[in-house]
This record gives C-alpha cells, structure tokens and sequence, in this order.
C-alpha cells in the first residue's frame, strides 16, 4: 500500500477589475505608464512578421501578449492602482474567502474536516494574526482548535505550502485533510511604480487546493518535490517597507531560468520521469522569456506548457500553480493518470518544484452536513419579509425553527405556511407590547424550553416605524429589556439582536428610534459581560437598508442612514438574512465589519468596502 496525498477540492477567486492590454496601452500612450517603446518594436522585423497573421496588432499587445504572455489581468481596484482607490477595495482575504468556499464546495467536503489550514501570502491584509488563522473563522465553529500556519512567501509559496502539508501528514497519523491556498493583491505594490512591464505582469488572486491523505495501492498524488533558496537573488525582487515593489528584471530571468531547470530535473529523477513522460508542465507563470527558455532547458515542448492562468490573469505569486490547476479541473481537463510537473522560482530567490500524478478514484471523504444540524432557534418578531427569510435559511441549514409572530400579517401567514409542511418548525403567535406581556409570554409559553441561538428581528417590522414619541420609545424599550434579559437564561450559544442605522444618525429624523436602540444596545453591552461568562455570545448587528425592511420608513431617514452606511444602493434582502444566520455559529462573516464592547461582538455591515478594510469601525 502507498501513502498518497491528494488534491481533492479546487477553487479560484480574482479581483473584479480586469485590466487588458489594451487599457495598459491607452495609459502608455497618456504617459501613465513609462518605458514602453514604440519607435522600435514598429521598426522591429519580427513584429512585421507577426503583423502577417494578426494584422490588426498593435505593438504592445505584440510585446506584452505575444513576447511577454499576458493578455488580461484582475485587480481589486479600478485601474490606475493608488493608495485611495485600495483602502476601499476588496483585500487578499476577501479574495481567500471565496478560493477557500469554492474548494470546500467542489471536494463536497465539511469545513469542520479541514485538520490543518496552511495560506501563504506577501500581501495579508493585516499584519497579525495570520491571515490562515483568520480564514478558519468564516468557516467553523468556535469550539473547532485546529492548527492553522502562515507562510510569509510569495511565488514560492503554495510549493512550499505542499511539502509543509506532507511534513504535517506524515508527522501526524490522525490528519487527514488540509486547506493549502495562497492569496496576494499584488496590485497594492503598483500605486507608486509607472513601469509598464510591472502593470503588464501582476494581478490579484487567491486560489485554494484541499491535499488530503489517501492509502492505495499505487503511488499518485504529490510524487516528489523540492524547495530551495538562492541567496544571490535576496535583493533582485521584492517588496519595500513601503509596499512598493522592486525588481531587477535581467538578474530575475538569468538566475530564474537556472533554478527552475535545476528544481524540475530533481523532482523529474526523484519521481522516476523522463521528461517525455510529462504530461503537462504547471509553472509559476512568470512569463514566456522564462517559461520558454526552462521547457527548452528541461527538454519539454511548448504545447505540455500550461500558461492559462497567466494569460488570462497574469503573475498572481504564489497563486498562479494552484489557480492554474483550479482552472484546468473545472475545465474537465485533470484526467486520471495525468503527470504533472509544477516548478516555481520568484521574490526572495525562493524556488523549486514538484510532481504530481492525477489519481484514478479520489479518496472518499464525509459529505457536508447542515451546519445546523439538531440546533434549535428562536427568531422572535419574525413577522416581517426578513424574519420569514432567515427562517427558511434556519431551516435549510438544518435546525429546528420555532418562530414568534407579533401580530397577524402577510409574513405570520408565511411562517404558518411553514409549520404546516415542516415537522420541525414551530409557530408562535402572541402579541407583545408590554414588560409585563413579555414576561408573561416567557413564562408561559417558553417555559422549560431551551434554545442554541436567540434572534431579536423587531427593527425589521412594521411596529418599529410606528415608533413617533418618547412613550411609544419608552414602551419598546421595556419589551425588549424584558424579553432581552428573560431569555438569555434559555440560550445556550449565542443572542443576536438587529439593531438600526438610526442609532449612529444626527438627524432630527432619527430621534426616538435613536435613543431607543442606543440604550437596547447598552443593555445588551452589558448582558454580555454575564452571557460570556456562561459560555455565550453576544453580537450587535447593525444593518443598511432593505427595501423591504423599511417600507414605512421615512425618506429622510432613510436617506441619513444609508449616507452613514455609505451605502450607495439597496441591499438584497436574502443576503443579510444568511449573515444573520452565520453570525448565529461562525466567528466571522463576509461583508460585515467586526468591533467589540468588551465580549460584546459589534458587527456592522459593510457596503463601500469589505470586512478586512474596515477592521474597527463602527
């Protein structure tokens, strides 16, 4: 029997800005971009030549797409790059978050089996922690201890990555899968250099591969690999303490080429392979003048030269292997038996390779289960299109749903709807308008019952906007004080209260809607404190504005609000409801911001930019 490690979950994600050739030769044209010469290429005898077959080719598509190899890269700002347009833009974690979802999806794997999670990164998008100890907190439970490792490496860094997997594997008997992604916005680097070969090579992508460990009776997978360093290459490329990138590009390629040729001839020996016998070459795409000179070097023709990936997204670091083979499997084109050969060399003189067979039957692993699987939640006031939405999101991820309706409506005859064909989803409909109803309620029809997740949706109903005075303030806030306080004693996980935009509005509009969700969210900045000690969460979630949500809200409210939101459109209403519920058992949630009043968890929806670029903020 062999010990096999395997690749069995793929997935790719890339800035939502695709810069072509094109626009980078309008901005040459603009000085924008210096060092491009025209005069010469038009003079040159090979660029007429290429004019025979394409001759509607301009010289710098010739130069950079037909000589260099780059057609389209992806950035997660508008093109130019600048300092502005990135405090706003999506960050390498942004861009992980989907890599690391479309694996999970595509091995149908539970991200509770991920043992180990080892990302590799130049760009992160905070200095600490770790940007793998991080993405853990999209994905599983807080009670989920598994290790998590960040690599400071760029084009060397998913290889280095796959012999740190096998050293974890072979040094841990029970591990059985690991998440290996690497991500980069190498786009940040560019907001101060005007060099077109700079512009014309980089992009910004993540890309995350699921190895797993795997006993058969023939050798497949990871076959051989090797990692080096060339100390003479420590300051040829790089990234300067202020974030600006540097390159010697003649002594990158003179040395490059050498140590990609010496990393594929050892793992093409150590694996038992002729160089005729590769199937497929999966570089680190740096380039043709590189890529080119090693196949010629390694005795590999052209056409086993897989350049996908840096054609339509350039040099992406340590990305470019995995987001290479990413689209190579989604495209069908991974078939078993296939021997692959992935060499790399890049920032810091890092370098090396390894070889991989694509196996004939994947190792089988535990399906995904509903991650809420035999919870049980209350949604009260669910009486509204949101509470009615995150019900059905409750119940599709497996828990058991009883469901509070405060008064007769359209959405309460929803929620009946549901209970009727849905064993475990439970209806109650009592009218609570009062501290003492509340209580009442609790007592009586909550009485021995216990909950996993409380969820408080009164800012999403109708009965919030016939809030107009202090008595009509003063009232609420007794009933949610009340039902705030009497049920954290029946929660065993995590209470969760949407609060309102209005809370944060100087604006005579927001008054007494203000006050009455400022002090709702200092009562539960205090409950916190006692929920925490019990072993349960707390989160504040303030939310932009649904249509559907505020239908009886003011205009000028609602237009003070988005403007504190810095919110330009208007949100989709499924897309808050699956926040709320994940923010009922994962630690972090995409689109959202996260602050914290002591152990209470203020989270704040985010629109202008993403989670990672408005840590803090409130």
């Amino acid at each position: 029997m062999a010990t096999n490690y395997i690749f069995t979950g793929f997935g790719y994600a890339a800035g939502k800005y695709a810069v072509t050739n094109n626009d980078l030769y309008i901005a040459t044209k603009n000085n924008q971009l210096k060092g491009f010469n025209e005069q010469l290429i038009l003079q040159s005898k090979n660029y007429q030549e290429y004019l025979q077959n394409k001759p509607n080719g301009d010289p710098f598509d010739y130069f950079v797409g037909h000589k260099m190899g780059f057609y389209k890269r992806h950035h997660v700002a508008p093109w130019p790059p600048t300092k502005e347009h990135h405090k706003v833009a999506q960050t390498s974690l942004d861009l992980l978050i989907d890599a690391v979802e479309m694996a999970l999806t595509d091995a149908n794997l539970d991200p509770e089996m991920i043992d180990s999670w080892v990302v590799s990164t130049v760009s992160p998008h905070e200095q600490a922690p770790g940007i793998a100890t991080t993405i853990k907190c999209y994905f599983v439970k807080p009670e989920n201890q598994t290790l998590s490792m960040t690599l400071t490496s760029g084009c060397a860094g998913f290889n280095k990555g796959v012999r740190r997997a096998i050293d974890h594997f072979m040094a841990n008997p029970n591990v059985k899968h690991i998440m290996l992604a690497h991500t980069e916005t190498m786009s940040h680097f560019l907001t101060q250099n005007d060099d077109f070969v700079s512009h014309a090579t980089f992009g910004d992508a993540a890309a995350a591969i699921i190895i797993s460990r795997d006993e058969a009776l023939q050798l497949e997978g990871v076959v051989a690999h090797a990692n080096y360093h060339d100390i003479l290459m420590i300051d040829s490329v790089g990234v300067d303490k202020e974030w600006n990138l540097y390159m010697d590009g003649g002594w990158v390629k003179k040395r490059a080429i050498v140590n990609i040729t010496k990393a594929c001839r050892e793992v093409l020996e150590k694996s038992g392979w002729k160089p005729t016998e590769v199937d497929m070459v999966v570089p680190h795409q740096t380039g043709n003048a590189i890529l080119h000179a090693v196949a010629q070097e390694v005795e590999i023709p052209l056409q086993k030269l897989n350049q996908d990936g840096q054609h339509k997204y350039g040099n992406v670091s340590g990305a470019t292997i995995p987001l290479s083979l990413s689209l190579i499997k989604h495209a069908g084109k991974l078939t078993p038996g296939k021997r692959i050969l992935c060499p790399t060399a890049g920032v810091g003189g890092e370098f090396g390779a390894f070889t991989y067979i694509v196996p004939h039957v994947l190792p089988k692993v535990k399906s995904t289960e509903p991650p809420l699987k035999n919870k049980v939640a209350l949604v009260l006031f669910a009486d509204s299109a949101l509470g009615v939405t995150v019900c059905d999101i409750l119940a599709e991820r497996g828990a058991n749903v009883i469901a509070h309706a405060n008064q007769a409506n359209e959405w309460s005859m929803h929620l009946f709807q549901r209970q009727q064909n849905n064993a475990n989803f439970a209806l109650l409909v009592e009218t609570i308008n009062s501290a003492a109803s509340a209580e009442n309620w609790v007592n009586n029809a909550l009485l021995n019952q216990r909950f996993d997740y409380q969820i408080n949706l009164f800012s999403a109903t109708e009965s919030v906007y016939g809030i107009v005075n202090e008595s009509d303030m003063a009232q609420w806030s007794e009933v949610n004080q009340q039902l705030s306080r009497k049920l954290l004693s029946l929660t065993n996980t995590t209470c969760f209260v949407l609060g309102h935009p209005a809370e944060y509005v100087n604006h005579h509009s927001a008054y007494p809607l203000k006050e009455l969700f400022s002090g709702w969210h200092g009562l539960m900045g205090s409950m916190a404190g006692e929920a925490i000690s019990k072993g349960i969460r707390t989160v504040w979630y303030t939310p932009g504005i649904y249509e559907k949500m505020t239908a009886y809200m003011d205009s000028t409210l609602k237009n003070a609000c988005k403007e504190f939101m810095d919110q330009k459109y208007s949100g989709v209403l499924e897309n808050i409801a699956k926040r709320i519920v994940k923010s009922m058992y994962l630690v972090k949630v995409p689109d959202t911001s996260d602050s914290y009043a002591g152990p209470l968890v203020q989270r704040k929806e985010c629109f202008a930019f993403r989670p990672s670029c408005s840590k803090g903020k409130t």
